[in-house]
């Protein structure tokens, strides 16, 4: 799902005890292949893929954080430690994410 983050449209595929993740949208300085807004937000649970289509190259950046915040790691110099920003899209750099894994 893409759209702008809600208590609503947090989760969208409630099963089960799976660890939740919000992929959002920082920033965008540049041409973006997929059409990604600041705000835009995705979902995902566990380590499956995003609920929709996905960039597979800025999944392929922000899937080691996604694994390591499933296994246990934080960050803690960042505001939020289940939360990594800064996630530069490869190409070129012009999408800036951060994945944020939902309390539980």
């Amino acid at each position: 799902m893409v759209g702008t983050l809600t208590n609503s449209n947090i989760i969208t595929r409630g099963i089960g005890m799976a660890k939740q993740f919000v992929i959002e949208v920082e920033k965008v300085t540049g041409y973006c292949a997929c059409g990604y807004k600041a705000g835009d937000v995705i979902t995902c649970e566990g380590l499956n893929t995003p609920d929709q289509p996905f960039c597979g190259g800025a999944y392929a950046v922000l899937f080691p954080m996604q694994t390591a915040l499933h296994s246990g790691a934080t960050f803690v110099f960042e505001e939020n430690p289940l939360s990594k920003t800064k996630l530069a899209c490869p190409d070129n750099g012009y999408v800036i994410f951060k994945i944020t894994m939902l309390p539980r």
